[in-house]
């Protein structure tokens, strides 16, 4: 700290005190504080996306993925559905569940087809594909 005296009329000299600039050091406190809440912000943001997911894949992922499947059946397969079921979780991470599915058509015959799931990879991905055994 650089330590400058002004003197005045009456023989008082007044200490001023004029600090150096400052540096990472002096400001370290600021830059922890602030570091600790935006990763404390991030880990509170991605917690709840996760929670919040798989809340909603439990309640309206198999509703999701069958309308899914009910769309992809009477537009690029062109037939009615008999019967339909589709897992409510994608286990495996690809934004698929795995549905089976009969048609009005061939009502013995089942059909093994992945769609889209619910959360973000769900509507990034929409409608169904083909898995690589088709029937069942």
């Amino acid at each position: 700290m650089v330590q400058v005296c002004i003197e005045l009329t009456t023989g008082l000299s007044i200490p001023l005190h004029h600090s150096k600039p400052s540096t990472f050091m002096s400001k370290f406190k600021l830059y922890l504080v602030l570091g600790l809440v935006g990763g404390g912000a991030i880990l509170l943001a991605v917690f709840l996306l996760t929670i919040g997911r798989n809340i909603g894949q439990f309640f309206v992922g198999r509703n999701f993925a069958e309308s899914q499947l009910k769309d992809y059946v009477a537009n690029v397969i062109k037939g009615d559905i008999n019967g339909s079921q589709c897992q409510a979780w994608d286990t495996d991470g690809n934004g698929y569940v795995s549905c089976t599915y009969t048609l009005a058509s061939q009502p013995g015959k089942p059909y093994a087809i992945e769609c889209a799931a619910w959360g973000l990879d769900g509507f990034l991905n929409r409608g169904c594909r083909q898995t690589p055994l088709n029937r069942l």
